[in-house]
């Protein structure tokens, strides 16, 4: 619901909003796990944005492009997530970078 109310009120404003999906471990649970993975495609759809399915991927199960703690890029793993990125938003900001 949160993100919901964000994606609305940023849409209000007149943002253009892109979702970056996430996904959290199995340990989790199985319910909790694909709840959330299940999210970011609806929000998607509902408000007609955008998404990144996940913003980690090829990241987050590669040691030698995390961080230590195991949750967050380094500075090799910034790199192919700014790829991720750039495959969803590169093609929405270059019309306008055209234009």
């Amino acid at each position: 619901d949160n993100l919901a109310k964000m994606i609305e009120l940023s849409k209000q404003s007149g943002a253009d909003v892109v979702l970056a999906g996430i996904q959290i471990p199995p340990n989790y649970g199985t319910t909790y796990t694909q709840s959330l993975a299940a999210v970011y495609p609806e929000l998607a759809e509902r408000f007609d944005a955008p998404l990144i399915e996940f913003i980690l991927e090829d990241v987050a199960l590669h040691r030698d492009l995390m961080q230590p703690d195991g949750i967050h890029p380094n500075a090799a793993g910034q790199k192919v997530v700014f790829a991720n990125v750039w495959r969803v938003l590169g093609p929405l900001l270059m019309p306008r970078v055209a234009g």
